[in-house]
């Protein structure tokens, strides 16, 4: 079958299966609890305004995902489950466990900012984050904001910010398992375990994630342990917690160049987390919000096989320091804070000098007011100022309007810049290194329509972006250094509809559409003209439920890695299909296949996806907040 047929038969199948749906999937009951939560009203968010703000009331775009789609989709990483959300490219380099990075918005990969609960993630050596560590276990929810953030959460969040979410016990004990089995020999070993009383909980969560890959030295092994604790007090439930977080992952690298071998090239990574977090309520209208946190990363890379780069590592330590204090005035929501951050290498025994002890400190302040002048109109206004001795200081403000037109639509409007500094490797990596470099800085405006039908089953929003970028830092072959010599334009919208069908399910489309252009006249490399999505979750019978979901990415410029020319990378469709059948309470058998219709495609060149694959899993839910479907 060749690629067109095969989209348009994945595509077939998904609108013949939602114009059946209100026909042959109402004729049974739905199990409790599987209600989707989009586009339902009680999501919340703290990472759109910095205070807990219900997703409806945020006025800017932000999608949450919830630990009911995660379990839906048996999604293994969550950038499983970001190839869902609008305005997000995922690109991946071949095979599971290879790097995979995310572009936000048309931004690079580098300029989104990725937290765990308000920690940050990105690497201090590199800049980005890979996306092929993090799995879902442990996690409740997801959120992603799209647009420039800068003005509360500082440096990298240029396209956006993606916050996880960690679980939190309640209610008792509380237990979770999952193992799975499939193609390229893999295996998948999920374990939760919680306790919440009254004043303590703590909840931990493992796994451990192995496959054999496709091909010869294509293998990788992951393993994660994550930690919440904490203490509860007064009235208004203070908190003084603890988070800890470690993953290790191990990777087999199959080819130096595409087409040749590389049988012994092996890359690895290990980071540990620990945070404090503290919420202190004092009386009955402020807030003051501390939270401490280290991470220690190292990074290995090794090759006996070739003389450039027989081993190389890199230990970094990433030191953060927030403080925010939060004031509920009545029709204001007023917070004042600042941070201070510290990025130190250890060691980095990579080409030429060691860069042990070179070192980036920022201090950063921030105002923000949350303003409700009206019941209809919702204003944002903040600023920050972050500085560094490396590369200087910025100011980043933010506005952001929603102002409800009538009692099913809302008109959305913001503008903002942010800016990425130059990381540790940018500035200071041998011979490439640059410490005159200065961070890259943007400017972004969007405006939009939220509209909700009266009895909140079916939810669209359409968004209209513009992003101009300057000051990137780009590599040089003439001089063989970074410069800040790029600059770039993105004009794009984003659209999103969600349709609630009852209890047979729900229904989520989106799409995206990118004119993006560098300084030198073309598209910005692996940013599709279009990509989309749709997911269709249905409640089949009392037993049996599923997920169906179809990704577009449209046809995209990126590089030849053998000879650098500029090619048109093919679009492609791709289609999953999950499913789950209950036993009993809290007892599940599973079942995924991906890649349905085994597509040839490449994310990225010279890196081809992987195709057909199958996996077979058993869920175990021991606790009064499972969700899992059980009650035959």
């Amino acid at each position: 079958m060749c690629a067109h047929a095969r989209s348009i038969f994945t595509l077939g199948s998904l609108i013949l299966i939602s114009a059946i749906a209100g026909s042959a999937w109402g004729q049974y009951p739905a199990p409790p609890g599987t209600q989707p939560s989009q586009p339902f009203s009680g999501e919340v968010t703290v990472t759109a305004t910095g205070i807990e703000t219900e997703v409806d009331e945020a006025p800017t775009a932000v999608t949450v995902i919830t630990r009911d789609e995660i379990d839906d989709a048996q999604a293994d990483g969550v950038v499983d489950m970001l190839r869902r959300v609008p305005g997000l490219a995922v690109v991946g380099s071949g095979d599971a466990g290879k790097q995979t990075s995310v572009f936000t918005r048309g931004t690079g990969s580098n300029q989104t900012l990725v937290m765990l609960d308000g920690v940050r993630l990105n690497s201090a050596f590199f800049g980005g984050f890979d996306w092929s560590r993090l799995s879902t276990t442990g996690l409740r929810q997801v959120e992603v904001v799209r647009g420039p953030y800068s003005a509360l959460w500082g440096a990298d969040a240029v396209g956006g910010v993606i916050n996880l979410r960690p679980q939190r016990a309640s209610g008792g004990f509380n237990g979770r398992f999952f193992g799975e089995g499939g193609s390229d020999s893999w295996r998948r070993l999920e374990a939760d375990l919680g306790w919440g009383g009254k004043s303590f909980d703590i909840y931990a969560s493992g796994y451990d994630r192995q496959s054999d890959g496709a091909t010869e030295n294509s293998d990788f092994s992951s393993r994660q342990f994550l930690l919440t604790a904490g203490f509860s007090f007064g009235q208004r439930r203070s908190r003084l917690g603890v988070m800890a977080q470690n993953v290790e992952t191990e990777t087999g690298i199959p080819f130096a160049v595409p087409g040749v071998p590389a049988p012994n090239r092996r890359q690895s990574g290990e980071s540990t987390l620990i945070a404090v977090p503290f919420t202190w309520h004092i009386g009955d209208r402020w807030t003051l919000e501390m939270v401490g946190s280290q991470i220690d990363a190292t990074f290995s890379f090794a090759d006996p096989d070739d003389a450039w780069v027989t081993e190389s590592s890199t230990d970094t330590t990433s030191t953060q320091a927030r403080l925010a204090s939060i004031h509920d005035l009545g029709s204001h929501a007023f917070s004042w804070g600042g941070e201070w951050r510290s990025d130190e290498v250890d060691d980095a025994s990579n080409l030429g000098p060691n860069l042990e002890a070179e070192r980036v400190e920022i201090t950063s302040f921030f105002l923000q007011d949350v303003w409700n002048p009206s019941d209809s109109i919702r204003l944002l206004l903040g600023v920050r100022w972050d500085d560094a001795d490396q590369w200087g200081s910025e100011t980043s403000p933010r506005a952001d309007l929603g102002w409800r037109l009538s009692d099913t639509v809302e008109l959305r409007a913001g503008y903002g810049t942010a800016f990425r500094p130059p990381s540790i490797g940018e500035l200071y990596y041998p011979l490439s290194g640059n410490p005159d470099l200065q961070a890259e800085t943007s400017s972004s405006a969007d405006v939009g329509l939220v509209s909700t039908s009266r009895n909140g089953a079916s939810r669209w929003a359409l968004t209209a972006f513009s992003t101009d970028l300057d000051n990137l830092i780009e590599f040089d072959f003439a001089t063989y250094r970074n410069h800040n010599i790029g600059s770039a334009s993105i004009r794009g919208a984003e659209l999103s509809w969600t349709r609630s069908l009852g209890k047979r399910g729900a229904s989520f489309v989106q799409a995206t559409y990118l004119d993006t252009e560098d300084d030198g006249g073309l598209p910005l490399l692996r940013r599709p003209e279009w990509s989309g999505s749709w997911t269709i979750h249905g409640n089949f019978s009392r037993h049996l439920s599923g997920d169906l979901t179809a990704v577009y990415v449209g046809a995209r410029d990126d590089v030849d890695p053998t000879t650098f020319e500029r090619l048109r990378a093919a679009s492609h469709t791709t289609g999953d299909i999950s499913l789950a059948y209950s036993l009993w309470n809290g007892v599940e058998i599973t079942g995924r296949v991906l890649n349905v219709l085994d597509q040839e495609y490449q994310e990225v060149l010279g890196y081809p996806a992987p195709g057909r694959r199958y996996f077979f899993g058993l869920r175990l839910g021991v606790d009064k907040a499972s969700r899992w479907r059980g009650t035959p």
